[in-house]
């Protein structure tokens, strides 16, 4: 990856910013959403928790809409759910009250999950699940044990929404 993104037009870079816009409020999020046209090395966004949801921010950088031009990377819409997790995971009462119990198997295992439950795309939710197990694959638990463990989540984190 070169050291900085290609230049883009202004129109380009509000289509940006608009396109991650909507997208985020479809999926719900909550607070301020940022487009930086820079390489940031966080897989193409990131979700910071601020004193009150409004002022949560997600940032989406450059690289967010090159996975998202790979189709056999994430989608936007993936990239964006899966921080959309983040928040929900620290902002939903139900689920920031399992949070003792949920993150025993990682903070990035369930919102993977939490992605996949909200993104409406067949796709996306299978890509999600997917790094959701391969994630806890590479914490060591078998093959098999991560696939029962993800989809026994994903049943628990429904219930909890």
């Amino acid at each position: 990856m070169p050291p900085s993104p290609p230049r883009i037009s202004a129109r380009a870079l509000r289509g940006r910013r608009n396109r991650i816009a909507r997208l985020a409020a479809r999926l719900g999020f909550v607070g301020r959403v940022e487009y930086r046209h820079v390489y940031s090395k966080t897989g193409g966004a990131s979700y910071g928790q601020a004193a009150t949801p409004d002022q949560d921010l997600l940032t989406v950088y450059a690289e967010a809409f090159e996975r998202d031009a790979d189709p056999n990377d994430f989608s936007l819409n993936a990239i964006l759910a899966h921080e959309r997790g983040h928040q929900l995971l620290v902002r939903r009462p139900r689920l920031a009250a399992q949070a003792v119990h949920l993150l025993a198997v990682g903070e990035e295992v369930v919102a993977s999950v939490l992605g996949a439950i909200i993104c409406r795309d067949t796709t996306d939710e299978e890509d999600l699940s997917g790094k959701a197990v391969f994630d806890l694959i590479a914490r060591g638990v078998a093959d098999a044990v991560a696939l029962r463990m993800v989809l026994q989540m994903k049943g628990i984190l429904e219930s909890l929404l």
